[in-house]
């Protein structure tokens, strides 16, 4: 919008808080500008020819014909600044927000802006015991340049973490001052297997064991384990059927063969309901299980024969999950500092495409006394005890 447009809109009176303020302080500029000129170059022509009748009317149209020119100068110099001013405002800061990822876009959803579901994903696929709890508030600060706050939740605890972050363009730098990142103490067999050989496996099983075994029957724990072998979805969820009093809360997927570096990352997938702060949402159609729960009501691809969908759901939302992530590239590479982390979900992606969907091992919370069982009576390979409570809440 030009400055004449803009003006035709201040007169009729329909303009915006925003742009009425923008036209107000700009005339006001300029009306200064034209009061400073002018007394620099009136000249006093009533004093010059005061004394000479004959040039008085002449020295009044000269003097006029000046202030004309000078408020065309003024009016055309204010013309030109408010045009420049507005097209830093409309034109050029839009192109440079383009060359960047903009968090505040709604391209992903219909409503929310697009990094809730970016963060969801993240979150989901790569910090088990945590779930994004709130929508991202994101504040603009300047070219390519944005405040972030949100909320995670410590699934065991059900404590609520904040969380403050600075997005400026590429670079993204997060406040974890109040959000504890414990991803050093889990699954160490599969993410620095050289440091294990399989005694040294059952001696941290048995010492842990020991542990577990002189707490409280009651006492609620939350625990890594790692199976001896690869279990299928199938094989899981006979798992979970088995031990229902045990909460599987987030399931750890093998994505690369255990020789490949990069199978010691870390990824997998919730099998709770997982908290929801918008009923907003991606392509349905797109991403059918990248929802868990809503998939389960309307189970789209499940094999009518199957006794339960859940097995058939795990695998196609954690698929779901790294096909979003693979879709968000750019969103994904700087909200995880890694350059080239879609690729790394590429390479996961067409892992279980051609292997299956498999679990290592599992991040369960369960009493004490339930706990023994399932390590005493299956093939657990470790067990790392993460954190411990007198008792699960709210005890019906």
């Amino acid at each position: 919008m030009n400055f004449k447009e803009l003006m035709s809109k201040y007169k009729k009176g329909e303009t915006s808080e925003e742009e009425k303020l923008l036209v107000e302080k700009e005339l006001e500029k300029y009306e200064a500008i034209e009061e400073y000129l002018a007394d620099i170059i009136d000249f006093d022509f009533n004093t010059s020819f005061r004394k000479d009748e004959e040039y008085r009317d002449e020295s009044i149209e000269i003097k006029k014909s000046v202030n004309n020119r000078l408020r065309k100068v003024v009016l055309t110099s204010v013309g030109i600044m408010i045009a420049l001013l507005l097209g830093i405002f409309f034109i050029i800061s839009p192109l440079i927000d383009s060359l960047y990822y903009n968090p505040g876009k709604v391209t992903v959803g219909e409503v929310e802006q697009d990094i809730n579901f970016d963060m969801q994903a993240i979150t989901e696929l790569n910090y088990p015991g945590f779930a994004l709890s709130s929508l991202v508030n994101v504040d603009r600060q300047g070219l390519g340049e944005y405040d972030i706050y949100y909320f995670r939740t410590n699934l065991f605890t059900e404590e609520i973490n904040y969380v403050n972050s600075k997005l400026k363009r590429r670079n993204y730098i997060t406040n974890h001052t109040s959000w504890i990142n414990d991803k050093s103490f889990n699954f160490k067999t599969v993410r620095i297997p050289d440091w294990f050989n399989v005694e040294d496996s059952k001696e941290q099983k048995e010492r842990v064991m020991n542990h577990v075994k002189k707490l409280s029957p009651v006492a609620y724990t939350s625990s890594w384990i790692t199976f001896e072998k690869d279990l299928t979805m199938e094989e899981l969820h006979q798992l979970q059927l088995k031990y229902r009093d045990i909460n599987f809360v987030w399931v750890g997927v093998r994505i690369a063969s255990p020789d490949d570096d990069t199978a010691w990352d870390l990824l997998g997938f919730i099998t709770r309901p997982s908290i929801k702060a918008t009923f907003d949402k991606p392509n349905v159609e797109k991403y059918p299980a990248l929802d868990f729960m809503e998939w389960l009501v309307n189970p789209v691809g499940l094999d009518h024969e199957a006794t339960y969908p859940e097995p058939r759901g795990y695998e196609l939302h954690f698929k779901d999950l790294l096909k979003y992530a693979i879709d968000r590239k750019d969103a994904i590479n700087v909200l995880e500092g890694r350059p080239n982390r879609h690729e790394y979900y590429e390479k996961a992606l067409n892992y279980v495409e051609e292997n299956g969907v498999k679990s290592y091992g599992v991040l369960i919370y369960a009493n004490a006394e339930d706990l023994i069982k399932l390590v005493q009576n299956e093939q657990i390979l470790t067990l790392e005890l993460n954190q411990v409570m007198a008792s699960k809440r709210y005890i019906d």
